[in-house]
């Protein structure tokens, strides 16, 4: 897991030492984020890199639209409980053009729960991060299928794809867990699904306030 330093965070985003732990106070970032480590100068904090410069441009897009308490709600780790149609699916932009023709035959049905939207951002950003179409970004659409099946539908989780002997594999797993792969993985990419979660909640909220 890569870090990033408080110091580089508040250069890197503009947002000030107060902010920060306000969004903490108000449980709009999660305190096992704040990583104490023993440094020249004492004691630093860092942070999950990609998950902290995530959440602070979500915070940052939202907050003239929504109090802290609202997003605070939005960010809770429960999986919503909403059902979401494919016609929602559509005005969402959740899936891109590279995945669609694989929904359809690997996912096409009239409802989505919450966690197979997400999960299908997912998929859907390493499919486009990887340039892959056709059968290729099906095989990691079903990966991603089966690879879920069995799990809480939770969306606290991190997303990785990894290619062995050709075919591509998917692992879903807790955010900051080691993984260790041997010489004939190559892992291709990962995203956060607690983090894309977020975005569609306010995408999702954006939308219905809308109608």
């Amino acid at each position: 897991m890569e870090l990033i330093s408080k110091k580089d965070l508040l250069a890197l985003t503009g947002i000030s030492y107060g902010q920060l732990y306000r969004w903490k106070r108000e449980r709009l970032i999660p305190d096992e984020w704040f990583i104490k480590q023993s440094s020249y100068t004492g004691q630093e904090t860092f942070f999950p890199r990609e998950q902290i410069l995530s959440r602070v441009r979500t915070i940052l897009d939202a907050k003239g639209r929504y109090s802290l308490e609202e997003l605070a709600d939005l960010f809770s780790p429960e999986t919503s409980e909403r059902e979401l149609t494919a016609e929602e699916l559509s005005r969402l932009a959740v899936v891109g053009p590279a995945l669609q023709p694989a929904l359809r035959t690997v996912l096409g049905k009239a409802g989505y729960s919450f966690f197979d939207a997400v999960l299908l951002a997912g998929v859907s950003q390493v499919v486009d991060k990887l340039g892959l179409k056709g059968l290729q970004a099906g095989e990691v659409l079903s990966a991603a299928v089966s690879a879920a099946g069995p799990m809480p539908k939770t969306t606290d989780c991190m997303l990785t794809v990894f290619r062995a002997l050709d075919v591509y594999h998917v692992l879903l797993s807790r955010p900051g867990a080691p993984l260790w792969f041997d010489g004939q993985c190559d892992v291709a990419a990962s995203c956060d699904l607690g983090e894309l979660a977020n975005q569609l909640k306010l995408k999702y909220k954006a939308l219905i306030e809308a109608r």
